[in-house]
């Protein structure tokens, strides 16, 4: 309970008193306040009176000048122009070398244009008119707007009109110092931008240098020129010597270049390639890597050199090659190095770096002269009285190296009468060669039907021979074909897979004849499928016209299938649904009546489908037996259990 106070009359009236004397202070003061407030409202509006009164005369005053502004507008503001230099060469100047002029600008009508004035300024003394002239074109790129352009060389004021787009770079004479070059741009409503290039003339002589050309922009509206818009520039086409490389010019590894080739000298025609040769020093090289120093822009690059080699010799010359060499090199961007041998047998590393760029390293093989063994592959098991590529020989060195040489290996036969390879004791040369087989092809021809033994010797006469291969045995069968026999290489095949369809002439016994062209061999009609084979096949065409084929040896890296005895191929893709696809031929008038007879031949395409469905089928099989596994095993446990328990 709040306590009843009882206030003090004196304090009362005192306090009475306090707050009408504060009533009276405040009401003195709002009112002094509300009338200076009024004043300054009364003052503030007087001065803002007078300012609406200025802006409406200076608002009146500019109505008044723009009024005088004509209403046909020309160029807005004054053309954006902007020029990039030019690079050139003795050897090159087109359009990728040229400088630029880009020019930007706003027009109101389309009878607005610009008009660009090029012209020469210096250039070298020695340079004559012709060389000073230019090509000159429109560059089309993202930031040019399609403005119609034309060039002239008069010097009168372009007519406006809708000028014709270049449809190629236009000769401009603009440097024999007697005119000027115009190219005017007839202008559309709102932005236009065109881009110009400048060349010196390809076709003729240049003069090493640099070439001012001195530009001016001229606006026109409606045909009037407004001088005030003008904007003046020069631009510079420089000409170097571009077979001669700058000093202090770096090479780049995706421009620069470093080639062998295989001989003493670089030869227009050469590419990189790989290198062997006989270890045996003459004073020449054997082999050329040409250095090819070029900037990132493609310009030739001067820097030094430094080369080494394992085994052989690398320098200018085989007189003072060494196994490590550092050169400067030249001028002109391009070095020729000499690969020489220097009697060491075996694959030599060389490591070719300027100061710039580390080159791939290249390899040379030396191999030695003097054979140490010779290993044989019969080609032909069977030949005729053609001369046939009987047998491949390689011959190596006592480093395991081949030998290449000429003539470095010979074959003998122990049956001259059957195969003749010379009267004994000489043999007959394998001949060059063949980096492709990696060895020398023996080519014989039988005389007589028989079986005659060839060895390989390493020299022209048993005697001087200190190496021989193993013999082998290969059969003469000149007789005629009485029969043919038409195969697949393979009876089953997958979907699209590769099959050899072989032609296989027999003579009467049955057995393989030599190498030959057999002269209607099938009736007409040739071969025929039941299905068609895949694309990249031999062509149904084809089959049809292989009436006389020439039967001989093939080889799986050659043919893709290998069979040393005569036989005629054709590669096929099978068809890729699944099923039987059989051959057919009939033989011709060059067998006896008794083989005019039909043959065929038949591979089988597995369906894929029904492959996996027999895979399904055979995996539920093999469930269910295990299930039948788990059930009987299950209920052995339980009786097991029970009689535990029992």
């Amino acid at each position: 309970m709040t306590p009843n106070k009882q206030v003090s009359p004196v304090i009362r009236i005192s306090q009475g008193e306090r707050d009408a004397s504060a009533r009276a202070t405040h009401l003195k003061a709002a009112t002094r306040k509300f009338l200076v407030t009024t004043n300054e409202r009364k003052q503030m509006s007087i001065k803002t009176n007078f300012k609406r009164i200025s802006l409406v005369a200076v608002a009146a005053l500019g109505m008044g000048v723009l009024s005088s502004v004509p209403s046909q507008a020309a160029i807005i503001g004054v053309p954006t122009v902007t020029a990039t230099n030019g690079t050139a060469t003795l050897q090159a100047s087109d359009s990728t070398t040229a400088a630029t002029v880009a020019i930007k600008f706003n027009a109101n009508a389309t009878t607005d244009s610009v008009t660009l004035h090029v012209s020469v300024g210096s250039f070298p003394a020695t340079a004559t008119h012709d060389s000073r002239s230019v090509y000159a074109g429109q560059v089309d790129t993202l930031t040019t707007t399609g403005a119609n352009v034309t060039s002239t060389l008069a010097t009168a004021a372009p007519v406006v009109a809708a000028a014709a787009a270049f449809t190629s770079d236009t000769y401009l004479a603009t440097a024999n110092g007697t005119g000027r070059a115009q190219m005017v741009v007839a202008a559309g409503t709102g932005q236009q931008a065109v881009k110009f290039r400048y060349y010196l003339d390809t076709a003729t002589a240049r003069v090493a240098g640099t070439y001012t050309f001195d530009y001016y922009t001229t606006v026109y509206s409606a045909g009037v020129a407004v001088p005030a818009s003008a904007v003046f520039g020069q631009f510079t086409i420089v000409v170097t010597n571009g077979s001669t490389a700058a000093e202090g010019s770096v090479a780049a590894a995706a421009t620069s270049s470093a080639l062998m080739y295989s001989g003493s000298s670089w030869a227009s025609t050469a590419v990189d390639s790989s290198v062997s040769a006989v270890s045996t020093p003459t004073g020449t090289a054997i082999a050329v890597i040409r250095v090819s120093l070029k900037t990132s822009a493609g310009l030739n690059a001067r820097e030094s050199l430094t080369v080494t080699s394992t085994i052989g010799n690398i320098g200018t010359s085989c007189a003072t090659a060494g196994k490590s060499l550092t050169l400067q090199g030249d001028a002109s961007g391009t070095n020729d190095l000499l690969v020489c041998a220097d009697g060491t047998s075996g694959v030599s590393t060389i490591t070719i770096k300027s100061t710039s760029v580390t080159f791939a390293n290249k390899a040379v093989t030396f191999y030695g002269s003097t054979v140490a063994t010779i290993t044989t592959t019969v080609l032909a098991s069977v030949i005729g009285a053609t001369e046939t590529r009987t047998i491949l020989a390689v011959a190596k060195d006592s480093l395991g190296n081949n030998i290449r040489t000429a003539d470095a290996v010979y074959a003998y036969s122990d049956a001259s009468s059957v195969i003749n390879t010379g009267t004994a004791p000489a043999g007959t040369s394998c001949g060059s060669y063949n980096s492709t087989a990696g060895g020398y092809y023996c080519l014989l021809v039988g005389s007589n039907n028989g079986t005659a033994n060839i060895t390989i010797r390493n020299a022209s006469t048993s005697s001087a021979s200190t190496v021989a291969s193993t013999p082998v045995a290969i059969k003469v069968n000149m007789a005629a074909a009485t029969s043919v026999k038409l195969e697949f290489d393979k009876s089953t095949y997958a979907p699209g897979e590769v099959a050899y369809i072989i032609v296989r002439p027999l003579d009467a016994a049955g057995g393989a004849i030599g190498s030959t062209t057999l002269t209607n061999l099938f009736a007409a009609g040739g071969i025929t499928s039941t299905a068609a084979f895949g694309n990249g096949s031999e062509t149904a065409a084809n089959l049809a016209a292989a009436i006389s084929p020439l039967v001989s040896y093939t080889t799986a890296a050659t043919d893709g299938y290998a069979s040393t005895t005569a036989i005629a191929l054709y590669k096929v893709y099978m068809p890729s649904s699944g099923g039987a696809v059989t051959i057919k031929a009939t033989g011709g008038t060059a067998l006896p009546s008794s083989g005019r007879v039909a043959v065929s031949a038949t591979a089988t395409v597995t369906d894929s489908g029904a492959a996996a469905l027999a895979a399904v089928t055979a995996l539920a099989t093999t469930v269910a037996s295990l299930k039948t596994l788990i059930t009987t095993l299950t209920n052995l446990v339980l009786k097991i259990q029970k009689k535990v328990k029992a």
